[in-house]
């Protein structure tokens, strides 16, 4: 598995900080969110990190809402200066949201124009934090958007899924199963409430999720962004921190395995 640390384009101040994980092992890769018109004062920093790059697009706490026609012109604005953060850092993939309200068809239309195969969608609860309604929740919506071709990849945020699972009574294993059959790209984890209809983002193992049974869902090889959150502004240590029970988790599901096949 590889780990990955979530930065905004903006926190250039903690690049030191997280060399100095990186150089401890901390993390393999950074998912880089671009908060827009960020890229002229910033980009340099970010090029002379030497780490590979996932880019996250913006999303609506940005502006940003793939399904909303009105906001057509300026959504595509903004992914010219994602497609140009991916160019220079050389991502491999582009992560996005398929935005709220509005129309799922809106979001296929877009998709659509952007036109790029490092696009990777992200699955979302069913609803926002405001009560909209999020398109790209489910599994169904999923298959619609593939079925007219601009499903490039896809990102399983299980935090998500769990809470699109809660608002619709779903098991949420089940709705997992479902996502995995696209194969994701890229995995998001954090801690969170299993009852909760709205986003969470806890520290691993401040929630009730079963986080050995989360990692379980994913191949060997997964790459996995922690989305814990950050208080400080300062440093990294709650991400570490973060990291070290994350290893604990790992170690034990290893353990356990190794007991299970007698060795």
């Amino acid at each position: 598995m590889k780990l990955g640390l979530k930065l905004y384009s903006t926190e250039i101040a903690l690049i030191p900080a997280a060399k100095n994980l990186q150089e401890q092992s901390f993390f393999d890769f950074i998912e880089l969110y671009v908060v827009p018109d960020s890229y002229k004062n910033n980009i340099d920093q970010w090029m002379h990190f030497d780490v590979p790059f996932f880019i996250h697009a913006p999303h609506t706490a940005h502006g940003v809402n793939l399904a909303n026609p009105e906001l057509l012109r300026s959504n595509m604005e903004v992914y010219q200066e994602v497609k140009a953060f991916s160019d220079a850092l050389q991502s491999k993939y582009i992560i996005v949201h398929g935005g709220s309200d509005g129309t799922l068809e809106e979001v296929i239309h877009q998709l659509g124009i952007i036109e790029d195969d490092r696009v990777r969608l992200e699955n979302k609860p069913l609803k926002g934090l405001n009560g909209e309604i999020c398109r790209g929740c489910s599994p169904e919506e999923f298959r619609q958007i593939d079925e007219y071709g601009v499903l490039k990849g896809t990102v399983l945020d299980f935090g998500h899924a769990i809470y699109y699972s809660s608002a619709c009574g779903l098991d949420y294993r089940s709705v997992i199963r479902e996502f995995m059959e696209y194969s994701p790209s890229v995995y998001h984890l954090s801690d969170g409430i299993y009852s909760s209809h709205t986003d969470k983002h806890l520290n691993i193992e401040k929630g009730e999720f079963n986080i050995k049974e989360l990692i379980d869902f994913m191949p060997e090889d997964a790459m996995l962004s922690l989305e814990t959150p950050r208080y400080s502004k300062e440093d990294l240590h709650e991400f570490a921190d973060d990291v070290n029970v994350l290893k604990k988790c790992l170690n034990q599901i290893i353990v356990n395995t190794d007991s299970n096949n007698g060795t």
